[in-house]
């Protein structure tokens, strides 16, 4: 099945025309297309800018993004992902919640905080510690 042209797909867009067949991203592709035109040696080459930020300052990557996709060769462009179910489990293993903790960390954390209550809860039962307790949503 033939792909449809990025020139057809405008021309679709343009004319308000709506096609079923375009996928989620080569809409967002030619959105992208209207916001983020860069032109490139000597201006007779338009192509995606790379939609990479900087964490540090905030500012958008200027370089040209690789064919087909919006970001540049240094920010991953190129990259295919892991081919081997070796390299697909060992991803899936490392994944993180939100980028802050792994699945296991906080587990880990869970775990410690039940013995932590368990401990405390013995020690006020025993006479061993006065005043309040742990702030916080007790573990059941």
């Amino acid at each position: 099945m033939r792909q449809p042209s990025v020139h057809g797909v405008l021309r679709t867009l343009i004319q308000g025309q709506s096609n079923e067949r375009l996928t989620e991203r080569e809409k967002m592709s030619d959105t992208l297309l209207f916001e983020n035109k860069l032109k490139t040696i000597g201006g007779r080459i338009t192509c995606l800018q790379c939609n990479a930020k900087s964490k540090r300052t905030g500012i958008q990557c200027r370089a040209p993004a690789t064919k087909g996709n919006t970001k540049c060769r240094i920010h991953g462009g190129t990259s295919t992902g892991p081919k081997t179910p070796e390299g697909r489990q060992r991803c899936a293993e490392a994944k993180t919640i939100h980028g802050n903790e792994t699945r296991k960390a906080r587990t880990e954390r869970a775990e410690a905080m039940r013995r932590l209550s368990a401990l405390e809860d013995l020690g006020h039962a025993l006479g061993l510690m006065q005043g309040a307790r742990m702030p916080g949503k007790k573990p059941s």
